[in-house]
């Protein structure tokens, strides 16, 4: 090959290498089984645990308490409902099903997909900075984000739909705070989150309402 071909062809290939994404972000992560039959604490053992913290290791989660957390807060137990539908570890009035959960991670923000049992990219990047207004929460290595869909609701005022997403919401909470504590994760879960921060990173259409957040990590 002649030199100056050469030398063409290897800026082409620099300039590939730089324009070119550092590591993409899958789109979807696929999340594994709860391990039904794994040792854990008695439920009783878990409420007496329970507890908020405030300082986490600076450590992703690995995938079985990622998957877990995951089903714990909003995922399918039953693929039967007497009055239709599937059913959820979190009880809902009328089996609406209100609340979406999205986890801001270090890689991107997710939106959980409880049928798949999966994570669908949102956005790229990492926006947990967005996530809360304390410093931990940046540092974390999961942020929960619970929004309200209130398009769900055909009856009532916005004030009723609003109660009725946040008594749902009361029951993801706990569910989450069990699992940590049978887990031993910690775990803080925060109103101190701004909508207006989180729109562009959330991607949410109108009438889907952020109503809090839930940071889980390991000890330190």
């Amino acid at each position: 090959m002649p030199a100056n071909a050469l030398t063409m062809t290897l800026a082409f290939l620099t300039v590939l290498a730089i324009s070119a994404p550092a590591s993409a972000q899958p789109a979807a992560v696929k999340l594994a089984q709860p391990d039904f039959n794994a040792p854990g604490l008695t439920v009783l053992k878990a409420l007496q645990n329970r507890k908020s913290d405030r300082a986490f290791a600076d450590r992703d989660l690995d995938l079985r308490h990622l998957s877990e957390v995951l089903w714990a807060a909003g995922g399918i137990n039953r693929q039967e409902m007497p009055g239709g539908g599937v059913g959820r570890t979190a009880p809902s009035g009328r089996n609406v099903q209100a609340i979406e959960i999205f986890a801001v991670t270090r890689d991107g923000v997710y939106r959980y997909d409880p049928p798949a049992h999966e994570l669908k990219l949102v956005t790229g990047g990492d926006h947990r900075a967005q996530a809360g207004d304390q410093d931990y929460v940046a540092a974390a290595p999961l942020n929960l984000i619970y929004v309200a869909d209130l398009n769900k609701f055909t009856s009532g005022g916005e004030a009723d739909k609003k109660l009725a997403a946040a008594i749902d919401l009361g029951h993801i909470s706990e569910n989450v705070y069990l699992y940590c504590a049978s887990a031993g994760l910690n775990v803080v879960a925060r109103t101190s989150i701004k909508p207006g921060n989180l729109a562009s990173a959330l991607k949410l259409e109108a009438g889907r309402l952020p109503m809090m957040g839930q940071t889980i990590g390991y000890k330190q």
